[in-house]
């Protein structure tokens, strides 16, 4: 049987929720919910693909509902379209201040209703793809050993593979975000590796091919690393980052 896209429906009037199910059905598994609670619990027990998301509701309304999805690794990718009859401005900047992907006014129209949701799921199976491809090749670099790190121009922490993860001690996305020095450089080399950093984004020096420098566990242990760092450029030749690529010589001193 072929897979169809799971839709959860979230409104405390069953009549809506029922009707949007009609409208949907045909393509889509339908799952209801009446409140924002009963929403997040049958996020994680049914897994769906897109929210249509209620937004006035007693006990937690649309926008709570909505913030907890978006601020949360697992779903922060998961569409939310918001249903309400609100139309002022100020609610619409609500919904996009936490992470609405879109609106639907009511009573909801089924045309624009049907398209919306075919519009992002397009996306999502895209995106889907797109992380996919880069789990497997993050796999293949833990294969391979080493820790990864990726950096953006500001020396932020965009991407570290579970081999680092793991040799640091920390969770799977508890370092992204942070700057790489402050996170895991001994106090006593910080400078010294922001300014190699510095002169490599700016184009003003060249990373050394490799260099050996500790690094500090989340329990304040250091190890030594040896470092293969290069600067990662655009489809234009513009530095954009640093990918950083350590080989852990603890086991061998």
């Amino acid at each position: 049987m072929q897979y169809q896209d799971k839709v959860l429906i979230v409104d405390d009037e069953q009549a809506i929720v029922e009707l949007m199910g009609l409208y949907l059905k045909s393509d889509y598994e339908v799952i209801p919910a009446y409140s924002g609670q009963e929403a997040l619990d049958k996020v994680k027990s049914e897994k769906p693909d897109i929210i249509l998301l209620d937004v006035m509701m007693p006990d937690m309304n649309g926008y709570e509902v909505c913030r907890v999805l978006k601020t949360s690794v697992e779903t922060q990718f998961l569409p939310v379209v918001m249903v309400t009859a609100l139309s002022g401005k100020d609610d619409r900047i609500k919904g996009i201040e936490v992470g609405a992907d879109e609106f639907l006014g009511k009573p909801v129209n089924r045309l624009e209703l049907v398209t919306r949701v075919k519009s992002l799921l397009r996306m999502k199976h895209l995106q889907d793809k797109i992380l996919a491809e880069r789990n497997e090749a993050m796999n293949y670099l833990d294969i391979a050993g080493f820790i990864i790190f990726v950096l953006d121009a500001d020396m932020m922490i965009n991407l570290v593979n579970a081999k680092g993860n793991d040799i640091l001690g920390y969770g799977e996305f508890e370092l992204i975000g942070n700057d790489f020095s402050k996170s895991i450089v001994p106090e006593n080399l910080r400078s010294e590796v922001r300014h190699r950093f510095e002169g490599a984004l700016k184009g003003e020096s060249e990373l050394p091919e490799f260099i050996e420098h500790s690094v500090v566990t989340k329990e304040g242990k250091e190890i030594p690393v040896r470092w293969y760092d290069v600067v990662l450029k655009d489809v234009d030749g513009n530095i954009t980052g640093i990918l950083c690529s350590g080989e852990d010589l603890s086991k061998f001193k």
